[in-house]
C-alpha cells in the first residue's frame, strides 16, 4: 500500500492538499515501511493547480500513484476528482508523521473519508 501524507515542513501533517507542494509517501507492506521518500514539488505542481488551472499537462503527480492521502484539510472537489484517480483522501486530526504511520499499519488511525459534495473553493464546476 502505498501511501501519501501533506506535510509542508516534513515533522507534521498539514492542512489544505489542494495547494500543498510537499508530501511524504510511505510503501507499506506486511504491516512494516519498505520506503519513505519526501517530495518536493514545484510551482503548478499543487492538485489545485493540476486540476483546475491545467498548469501542468503532461505532469503525473504523484498522489495519483497512492493509495489514500493523508491531511489535515482538503476541498471537496479535489477529494472528488482524487477518487477518480483511484487515490481516497481522509481528513485526519493527528499531526505526527511518525504517530501516524504507526497508527496506520495497527489500524487504528483516527480520521474519516473527505466528502466530495459541498465545495466552497469559488470555481465552478
Amino acid at each position: 500500500m502505498k501511501i501519501a501524507i501533506t506535510s509542508s515542513n516534513k515533522n507534521e501533517v498539514s492542512g489544505k492538499a489542494d495547494s500543498c507542494l510537499n508530501y511524504w509517501i510511505f510503501t507499506i507492506e506486511n504491516e512494516k515501511v519498505i520506503d519513505k521518500k519526501y517530495l518536493k514539488l514545484g510551482e503548478g505542481q499543487s492538485l489545485h493547480s493540476i486540476f483546475f488551472e491545467r498548469a501542468v499537462e503532461i505532469f503525473v503527480h504523484p498522489i495519483f500513484e497512492t493509495d489514500m492521502l493523508l491531511t489535515n484539510d482538503i476541498s471537496a472537489v479535489v477529494t472528488a476528482y482524487l477518487k477518480e484517480k483511484r487515490t481516497v483522501a481522509f481528513i485526519i486530526d493527528e499531526t505526527n508523521i511518525e504517530n501516524t504511520i504507526e497508527q496506520v499499519i495497527k489500524g487504528t488511525l483516527q480520521g474519516h473519508i473527505a466528502e466530495e459534495n459541498n465545495c466552497e473553493c469559488g470555481h465552478e464546476h
